[in-house]
Parts: C-alpha cells; sequence; structure tokens
C-alpha cells in the first residue's frame, strides 16, 4: 500500500467557462470562498474537482474499452446503458436484489475485469464500492490565493505578477439570432408560412406603437442575447490529486488515465465555441511534456517511465470476460 500524489500547474490554452449558476440570461463562474491572511474573504474562481475526477474517469473508460477491443467500428457499440453508466459516471443503486447480492468475490471480479473501478468507485446493483482516487479543486492563481501557492509553483511562474482574481475574469454577450428576421432566409419558406411570418411582423410592429406588453411578448422574435461570465485564457490553476494504490495494476491504471485526460483536458462549457482547454505548464516530481511535443497518439510516457503497458496488457487478456460482466452488469 502506498500514497501517490500528484501536483500540476495548468494554464487556460482557452477562455474558461465554468460556470455555476444563471441569473436571468446571464452566466456566472464558478467561484469558492476562501478567507484571506488578513482576515477578509474572497470569491476565487475554481475548477471544481468533480469536474476534473469525471474527466479522469472519462479517459480510464476510453482506455478500458479501446484495450479490449470494444469500441465502435462503423457497425454500433456493444454496451448496455448499464455499462454506459457503470464506466463513465460510476453507476447507480439499483435497489434490485437483497443485501448479499455482491459478496467478496463478486467485488474482486468487478474490481479485476474494471481496474479503475477500484480508484474512481462505483455502483453495481446494491452495492456502493468506494474509491481510493482524491481529486482536488483546479483553483486560480492569483492574489487572492497566493497565500496557499505550493513553492514549486511559484518557481516555475518566475518572476510573473499576481493580479486580483478579478483581472481574470471578464464578460461577454453573445446572441441567437432569429433567421426569421433575414429577409433572404425567409424566401425559402412556403406560402402559407410567409403569410404567417409577415403577419407576426405586423403584430410586433402595431404592438410597439400601441405600447402593448401582451401582444408585444406574444409577438416577439425567438432572438435573445445572453452574457456569461468566463476565466480568461492565459490564466494559471494549481491542481492535486491523490490515491491509494496498493498493486502495479492500481499504479499503472492511475497514470494511464492521467495520460489520457493530459493529452488534451478540456472542461466547461461552450467547448464547441473555443472555451475549455487546458495544457500543462509544469507539475511536481514527474515530467509532463508540453503539447507541442506531443505525438497525434496519446503518449503514455509523458508522466515519466513508461506506463499504460500493465493495463493494456491486462484489460486485453480478460476481454472476453470483461465483454461478459458489462453486458450482465446492473449498474
Amino acid at each position: 500500500m502506498k500514497t501517490r500524489r500528484f501536483e500540476f500547474l495548468l494554464e487556460a490554452a482557452q477562455p474558461i467557462a465554468h460556470h455555476e449558476g444563471t441569473i436571468g440570461n446571464h452566466a456566472i463562474v464558478m467561484r469558492r470562498k476562501v478567507r484571506q491572511p488578513d482576515g477578509t474573504f474572497a470569491h476565487v474562481p475554481i475548477i471544481t474537482g468533480d469536474t476534473m475526477r469525471h474527466g479522469l474517469r472519462e479517459a480510464s473508460a476510453w482506455a478500458l474499452l479501446d484495450a479490449a477491443g470494444m469500441l465502435p467500428n462503423g457497425q454500433g457499440g456493444q454496451l448496455s446503458r448499464s455499462a454506459l453508466r457503470l464506466l463513465f459516471s460510476g453507476g447507480m443503486v439499483s435497489g434490485r436484489g437483497d443485501a448479499g447480492a455482491i459478496n467478496l468475490d463478486q467485488y474482486r471480479q468487478m474490481v479485476e475485469l474494471v481496474p479503475s473501478l477500484a480508484l474512481f468507485g462505483g455502483c453495481a446493483s446494491n452495492r456502493v464500492v468506494p474509491g481510493r482516487l482524491f481529486v482536488e479543486d483546479a483553483t486560480l492563481v492569483c492574489a487572492e490565493t497566493r497565500a496557499w501557492l505550493p513553492a514549486w509553483a511559484s518557481d516555475a511562474m518566475g518572476q510573473q505578477e499576481l493580479a486580483g482574481q478579478r483581472a481574470h475574469v471578464e464578460e461577454v454577450q453573445r446572441v441567437r439570432m432569429d433567421p426569421l428576421l433575414d429577409p433572404s432566409k425567409c424566401k425559402v419558406l412556403s406560402d402559407g408560412e410567409q403569410i404567417a411570418q409577415n403577419k407576426q411582423l405586423a403584430s410586433s410592429e402595431a404592438a410597439h406603437g400601441a405600447d402593448d406588453a401582451i401582444e408585444r411578448d406574444a409577438s416577439k422574435s425567438s432572438m435573445m442575447p445572453r452574457t456569461f461570465e468566463r476565466v480568461v485564457q492565459g490564466s494559471l490553476f494549481t491542481w492535486g490529486i491523490q490515491a491509494t494504490t496498493f498493486t502495479d495494476l492500481d499504479d499503472d491504471t492511475l497514470m494511464t488515465a492521467l495520460g489520457v485526460f493530459l493529452t488534451r483536458p478540456i472542461i466547461g462549457g461552450k467547448r464547441g465555441t473555443g472555451h475549455g482547454e487546458l495544457r500543462v505548464v509544469s507539475a511536481r516530481d514527474i515530467a509532463v511534456r508540453r503539447p507541442s511535443e506531443h505525438a497525434d497518439v496519446v503518449d503514455m510516457t509523458a508522466l515519466g517511465g513508461r506506463v499504460g503497458d500493465l493495463f493494456r496488457a491486462h484489460v486485453s487478456e480478460r476481454r472476453d470476460r470483461i465483454a461478459e460482466f458489462l453486458a450482465a452488469v446492473d449498474a
């Protein structure tokens, strides 16, 4: 048994749109309340540990399916909904069966066939499998978090000045346009739909002229402006994970998940519009290659020595049993 801990300095390669909620059409960036050395309090942007942990779980699930030869090949996949839930979100307690539905031998078989379950935990049938991986929030490096910045991270940053958290957050606006307001697009409508659209426009104009709020609301277009906060590109975050491992396979499963996830981690919302990508700047006690040094294929050596071979061999040798287990699992 041993405890392994890794600490990373991450950089926002793209703006980060990770939100805690909305007020009307305005999305608020995720923050955590922290106490300052002078006794005051501040709210600092973070990427939640739940989000980072989920990214690691998904990475381990894809690695398992790849090693087991269960990725879709154009003919459709092989997983049941229960298996999909188990691998990508940890499953759920179904409540079916009696209290002894999964005994100790079955638990051992479960974590042998799906090694990531031993680290991440999960639920299958009536049993909750506790995990051994502890993932922290990724916390913005700013003036308000200076007191908790690890010494190695300060050294990696050099002589950079730390601005306040407000300097790292910007507000931007986007608009969902209504194609019905574009005359050229309306030409592709049928005759009946064009008549209906012209009537709606006339009703909207009449309601505006008469200051009729009810009619104005009923005839308004679907165009919607919205604003959201985001952490600006280039901002830095500190992030740490810790795991208890018992075997070489545990170690290799952990390193495989990290290797796949850290190749190009993308978190938060707005992913389809240039948001969410992180990259590793530095790490404590391990060598992490910069993105420009990565090959197109995931390089498991990026986290130090050769990793991933033991995990892939273990899964590949048991691919038939893994397929049978996932076909029957209730999660």
